[in-house]
């Protein structure tokens, strides 16, 4: 059962998820991902989305808005299964300065 939620929905966590879901994926995929790998994480990505759009879209209090919040949540937890905590993080930096045109990944810049 969903519980209505009033709270301020977090709207720039989310985004910064979804950022760094896209960076997971584009390092799955430049290391050749499994195709099941590579929609594991384009799912979790749609989550995201459709959660930060429920949250636009509706006022607290409402189903919308709290179906908004059980989204993110569900989609933060699969985020962290998804990156494996003994991986660096260079690769998935790198990726994402990739996707934005950036240069290397260097200490302290």
């Amino acid at each position: 059962m969903l519980s209505i939620r009033h709270d301020p929905f977090p709207l720039e966590a989310a985004r910064d998820l979804l950022g760094i879901v896209r960076a997971l994926y584009a390092e799955a995929r430049s290391r050749g991902a499994s195709v099941a790998d590579l929609h594991a994480i384009a799912a979790v990505g749609d989550d995201l989305r459709q959660a930060i759009a429920l949250a636009d879209a509706h006022p607290p209090g409402t189903l919308g808005f709290s179906s908004a919040w059980a989204r993110a949540e569900r989609a933060a937890g699969r985020v962290g299964e998804l990156a494996d905590a003994v991986a660096p993080a260079a690769p998935i930096v790198r990726a994402a300065l990739a996707r934005v045109g950036g240069g290397s990944v260097t200490p302290g810049g």
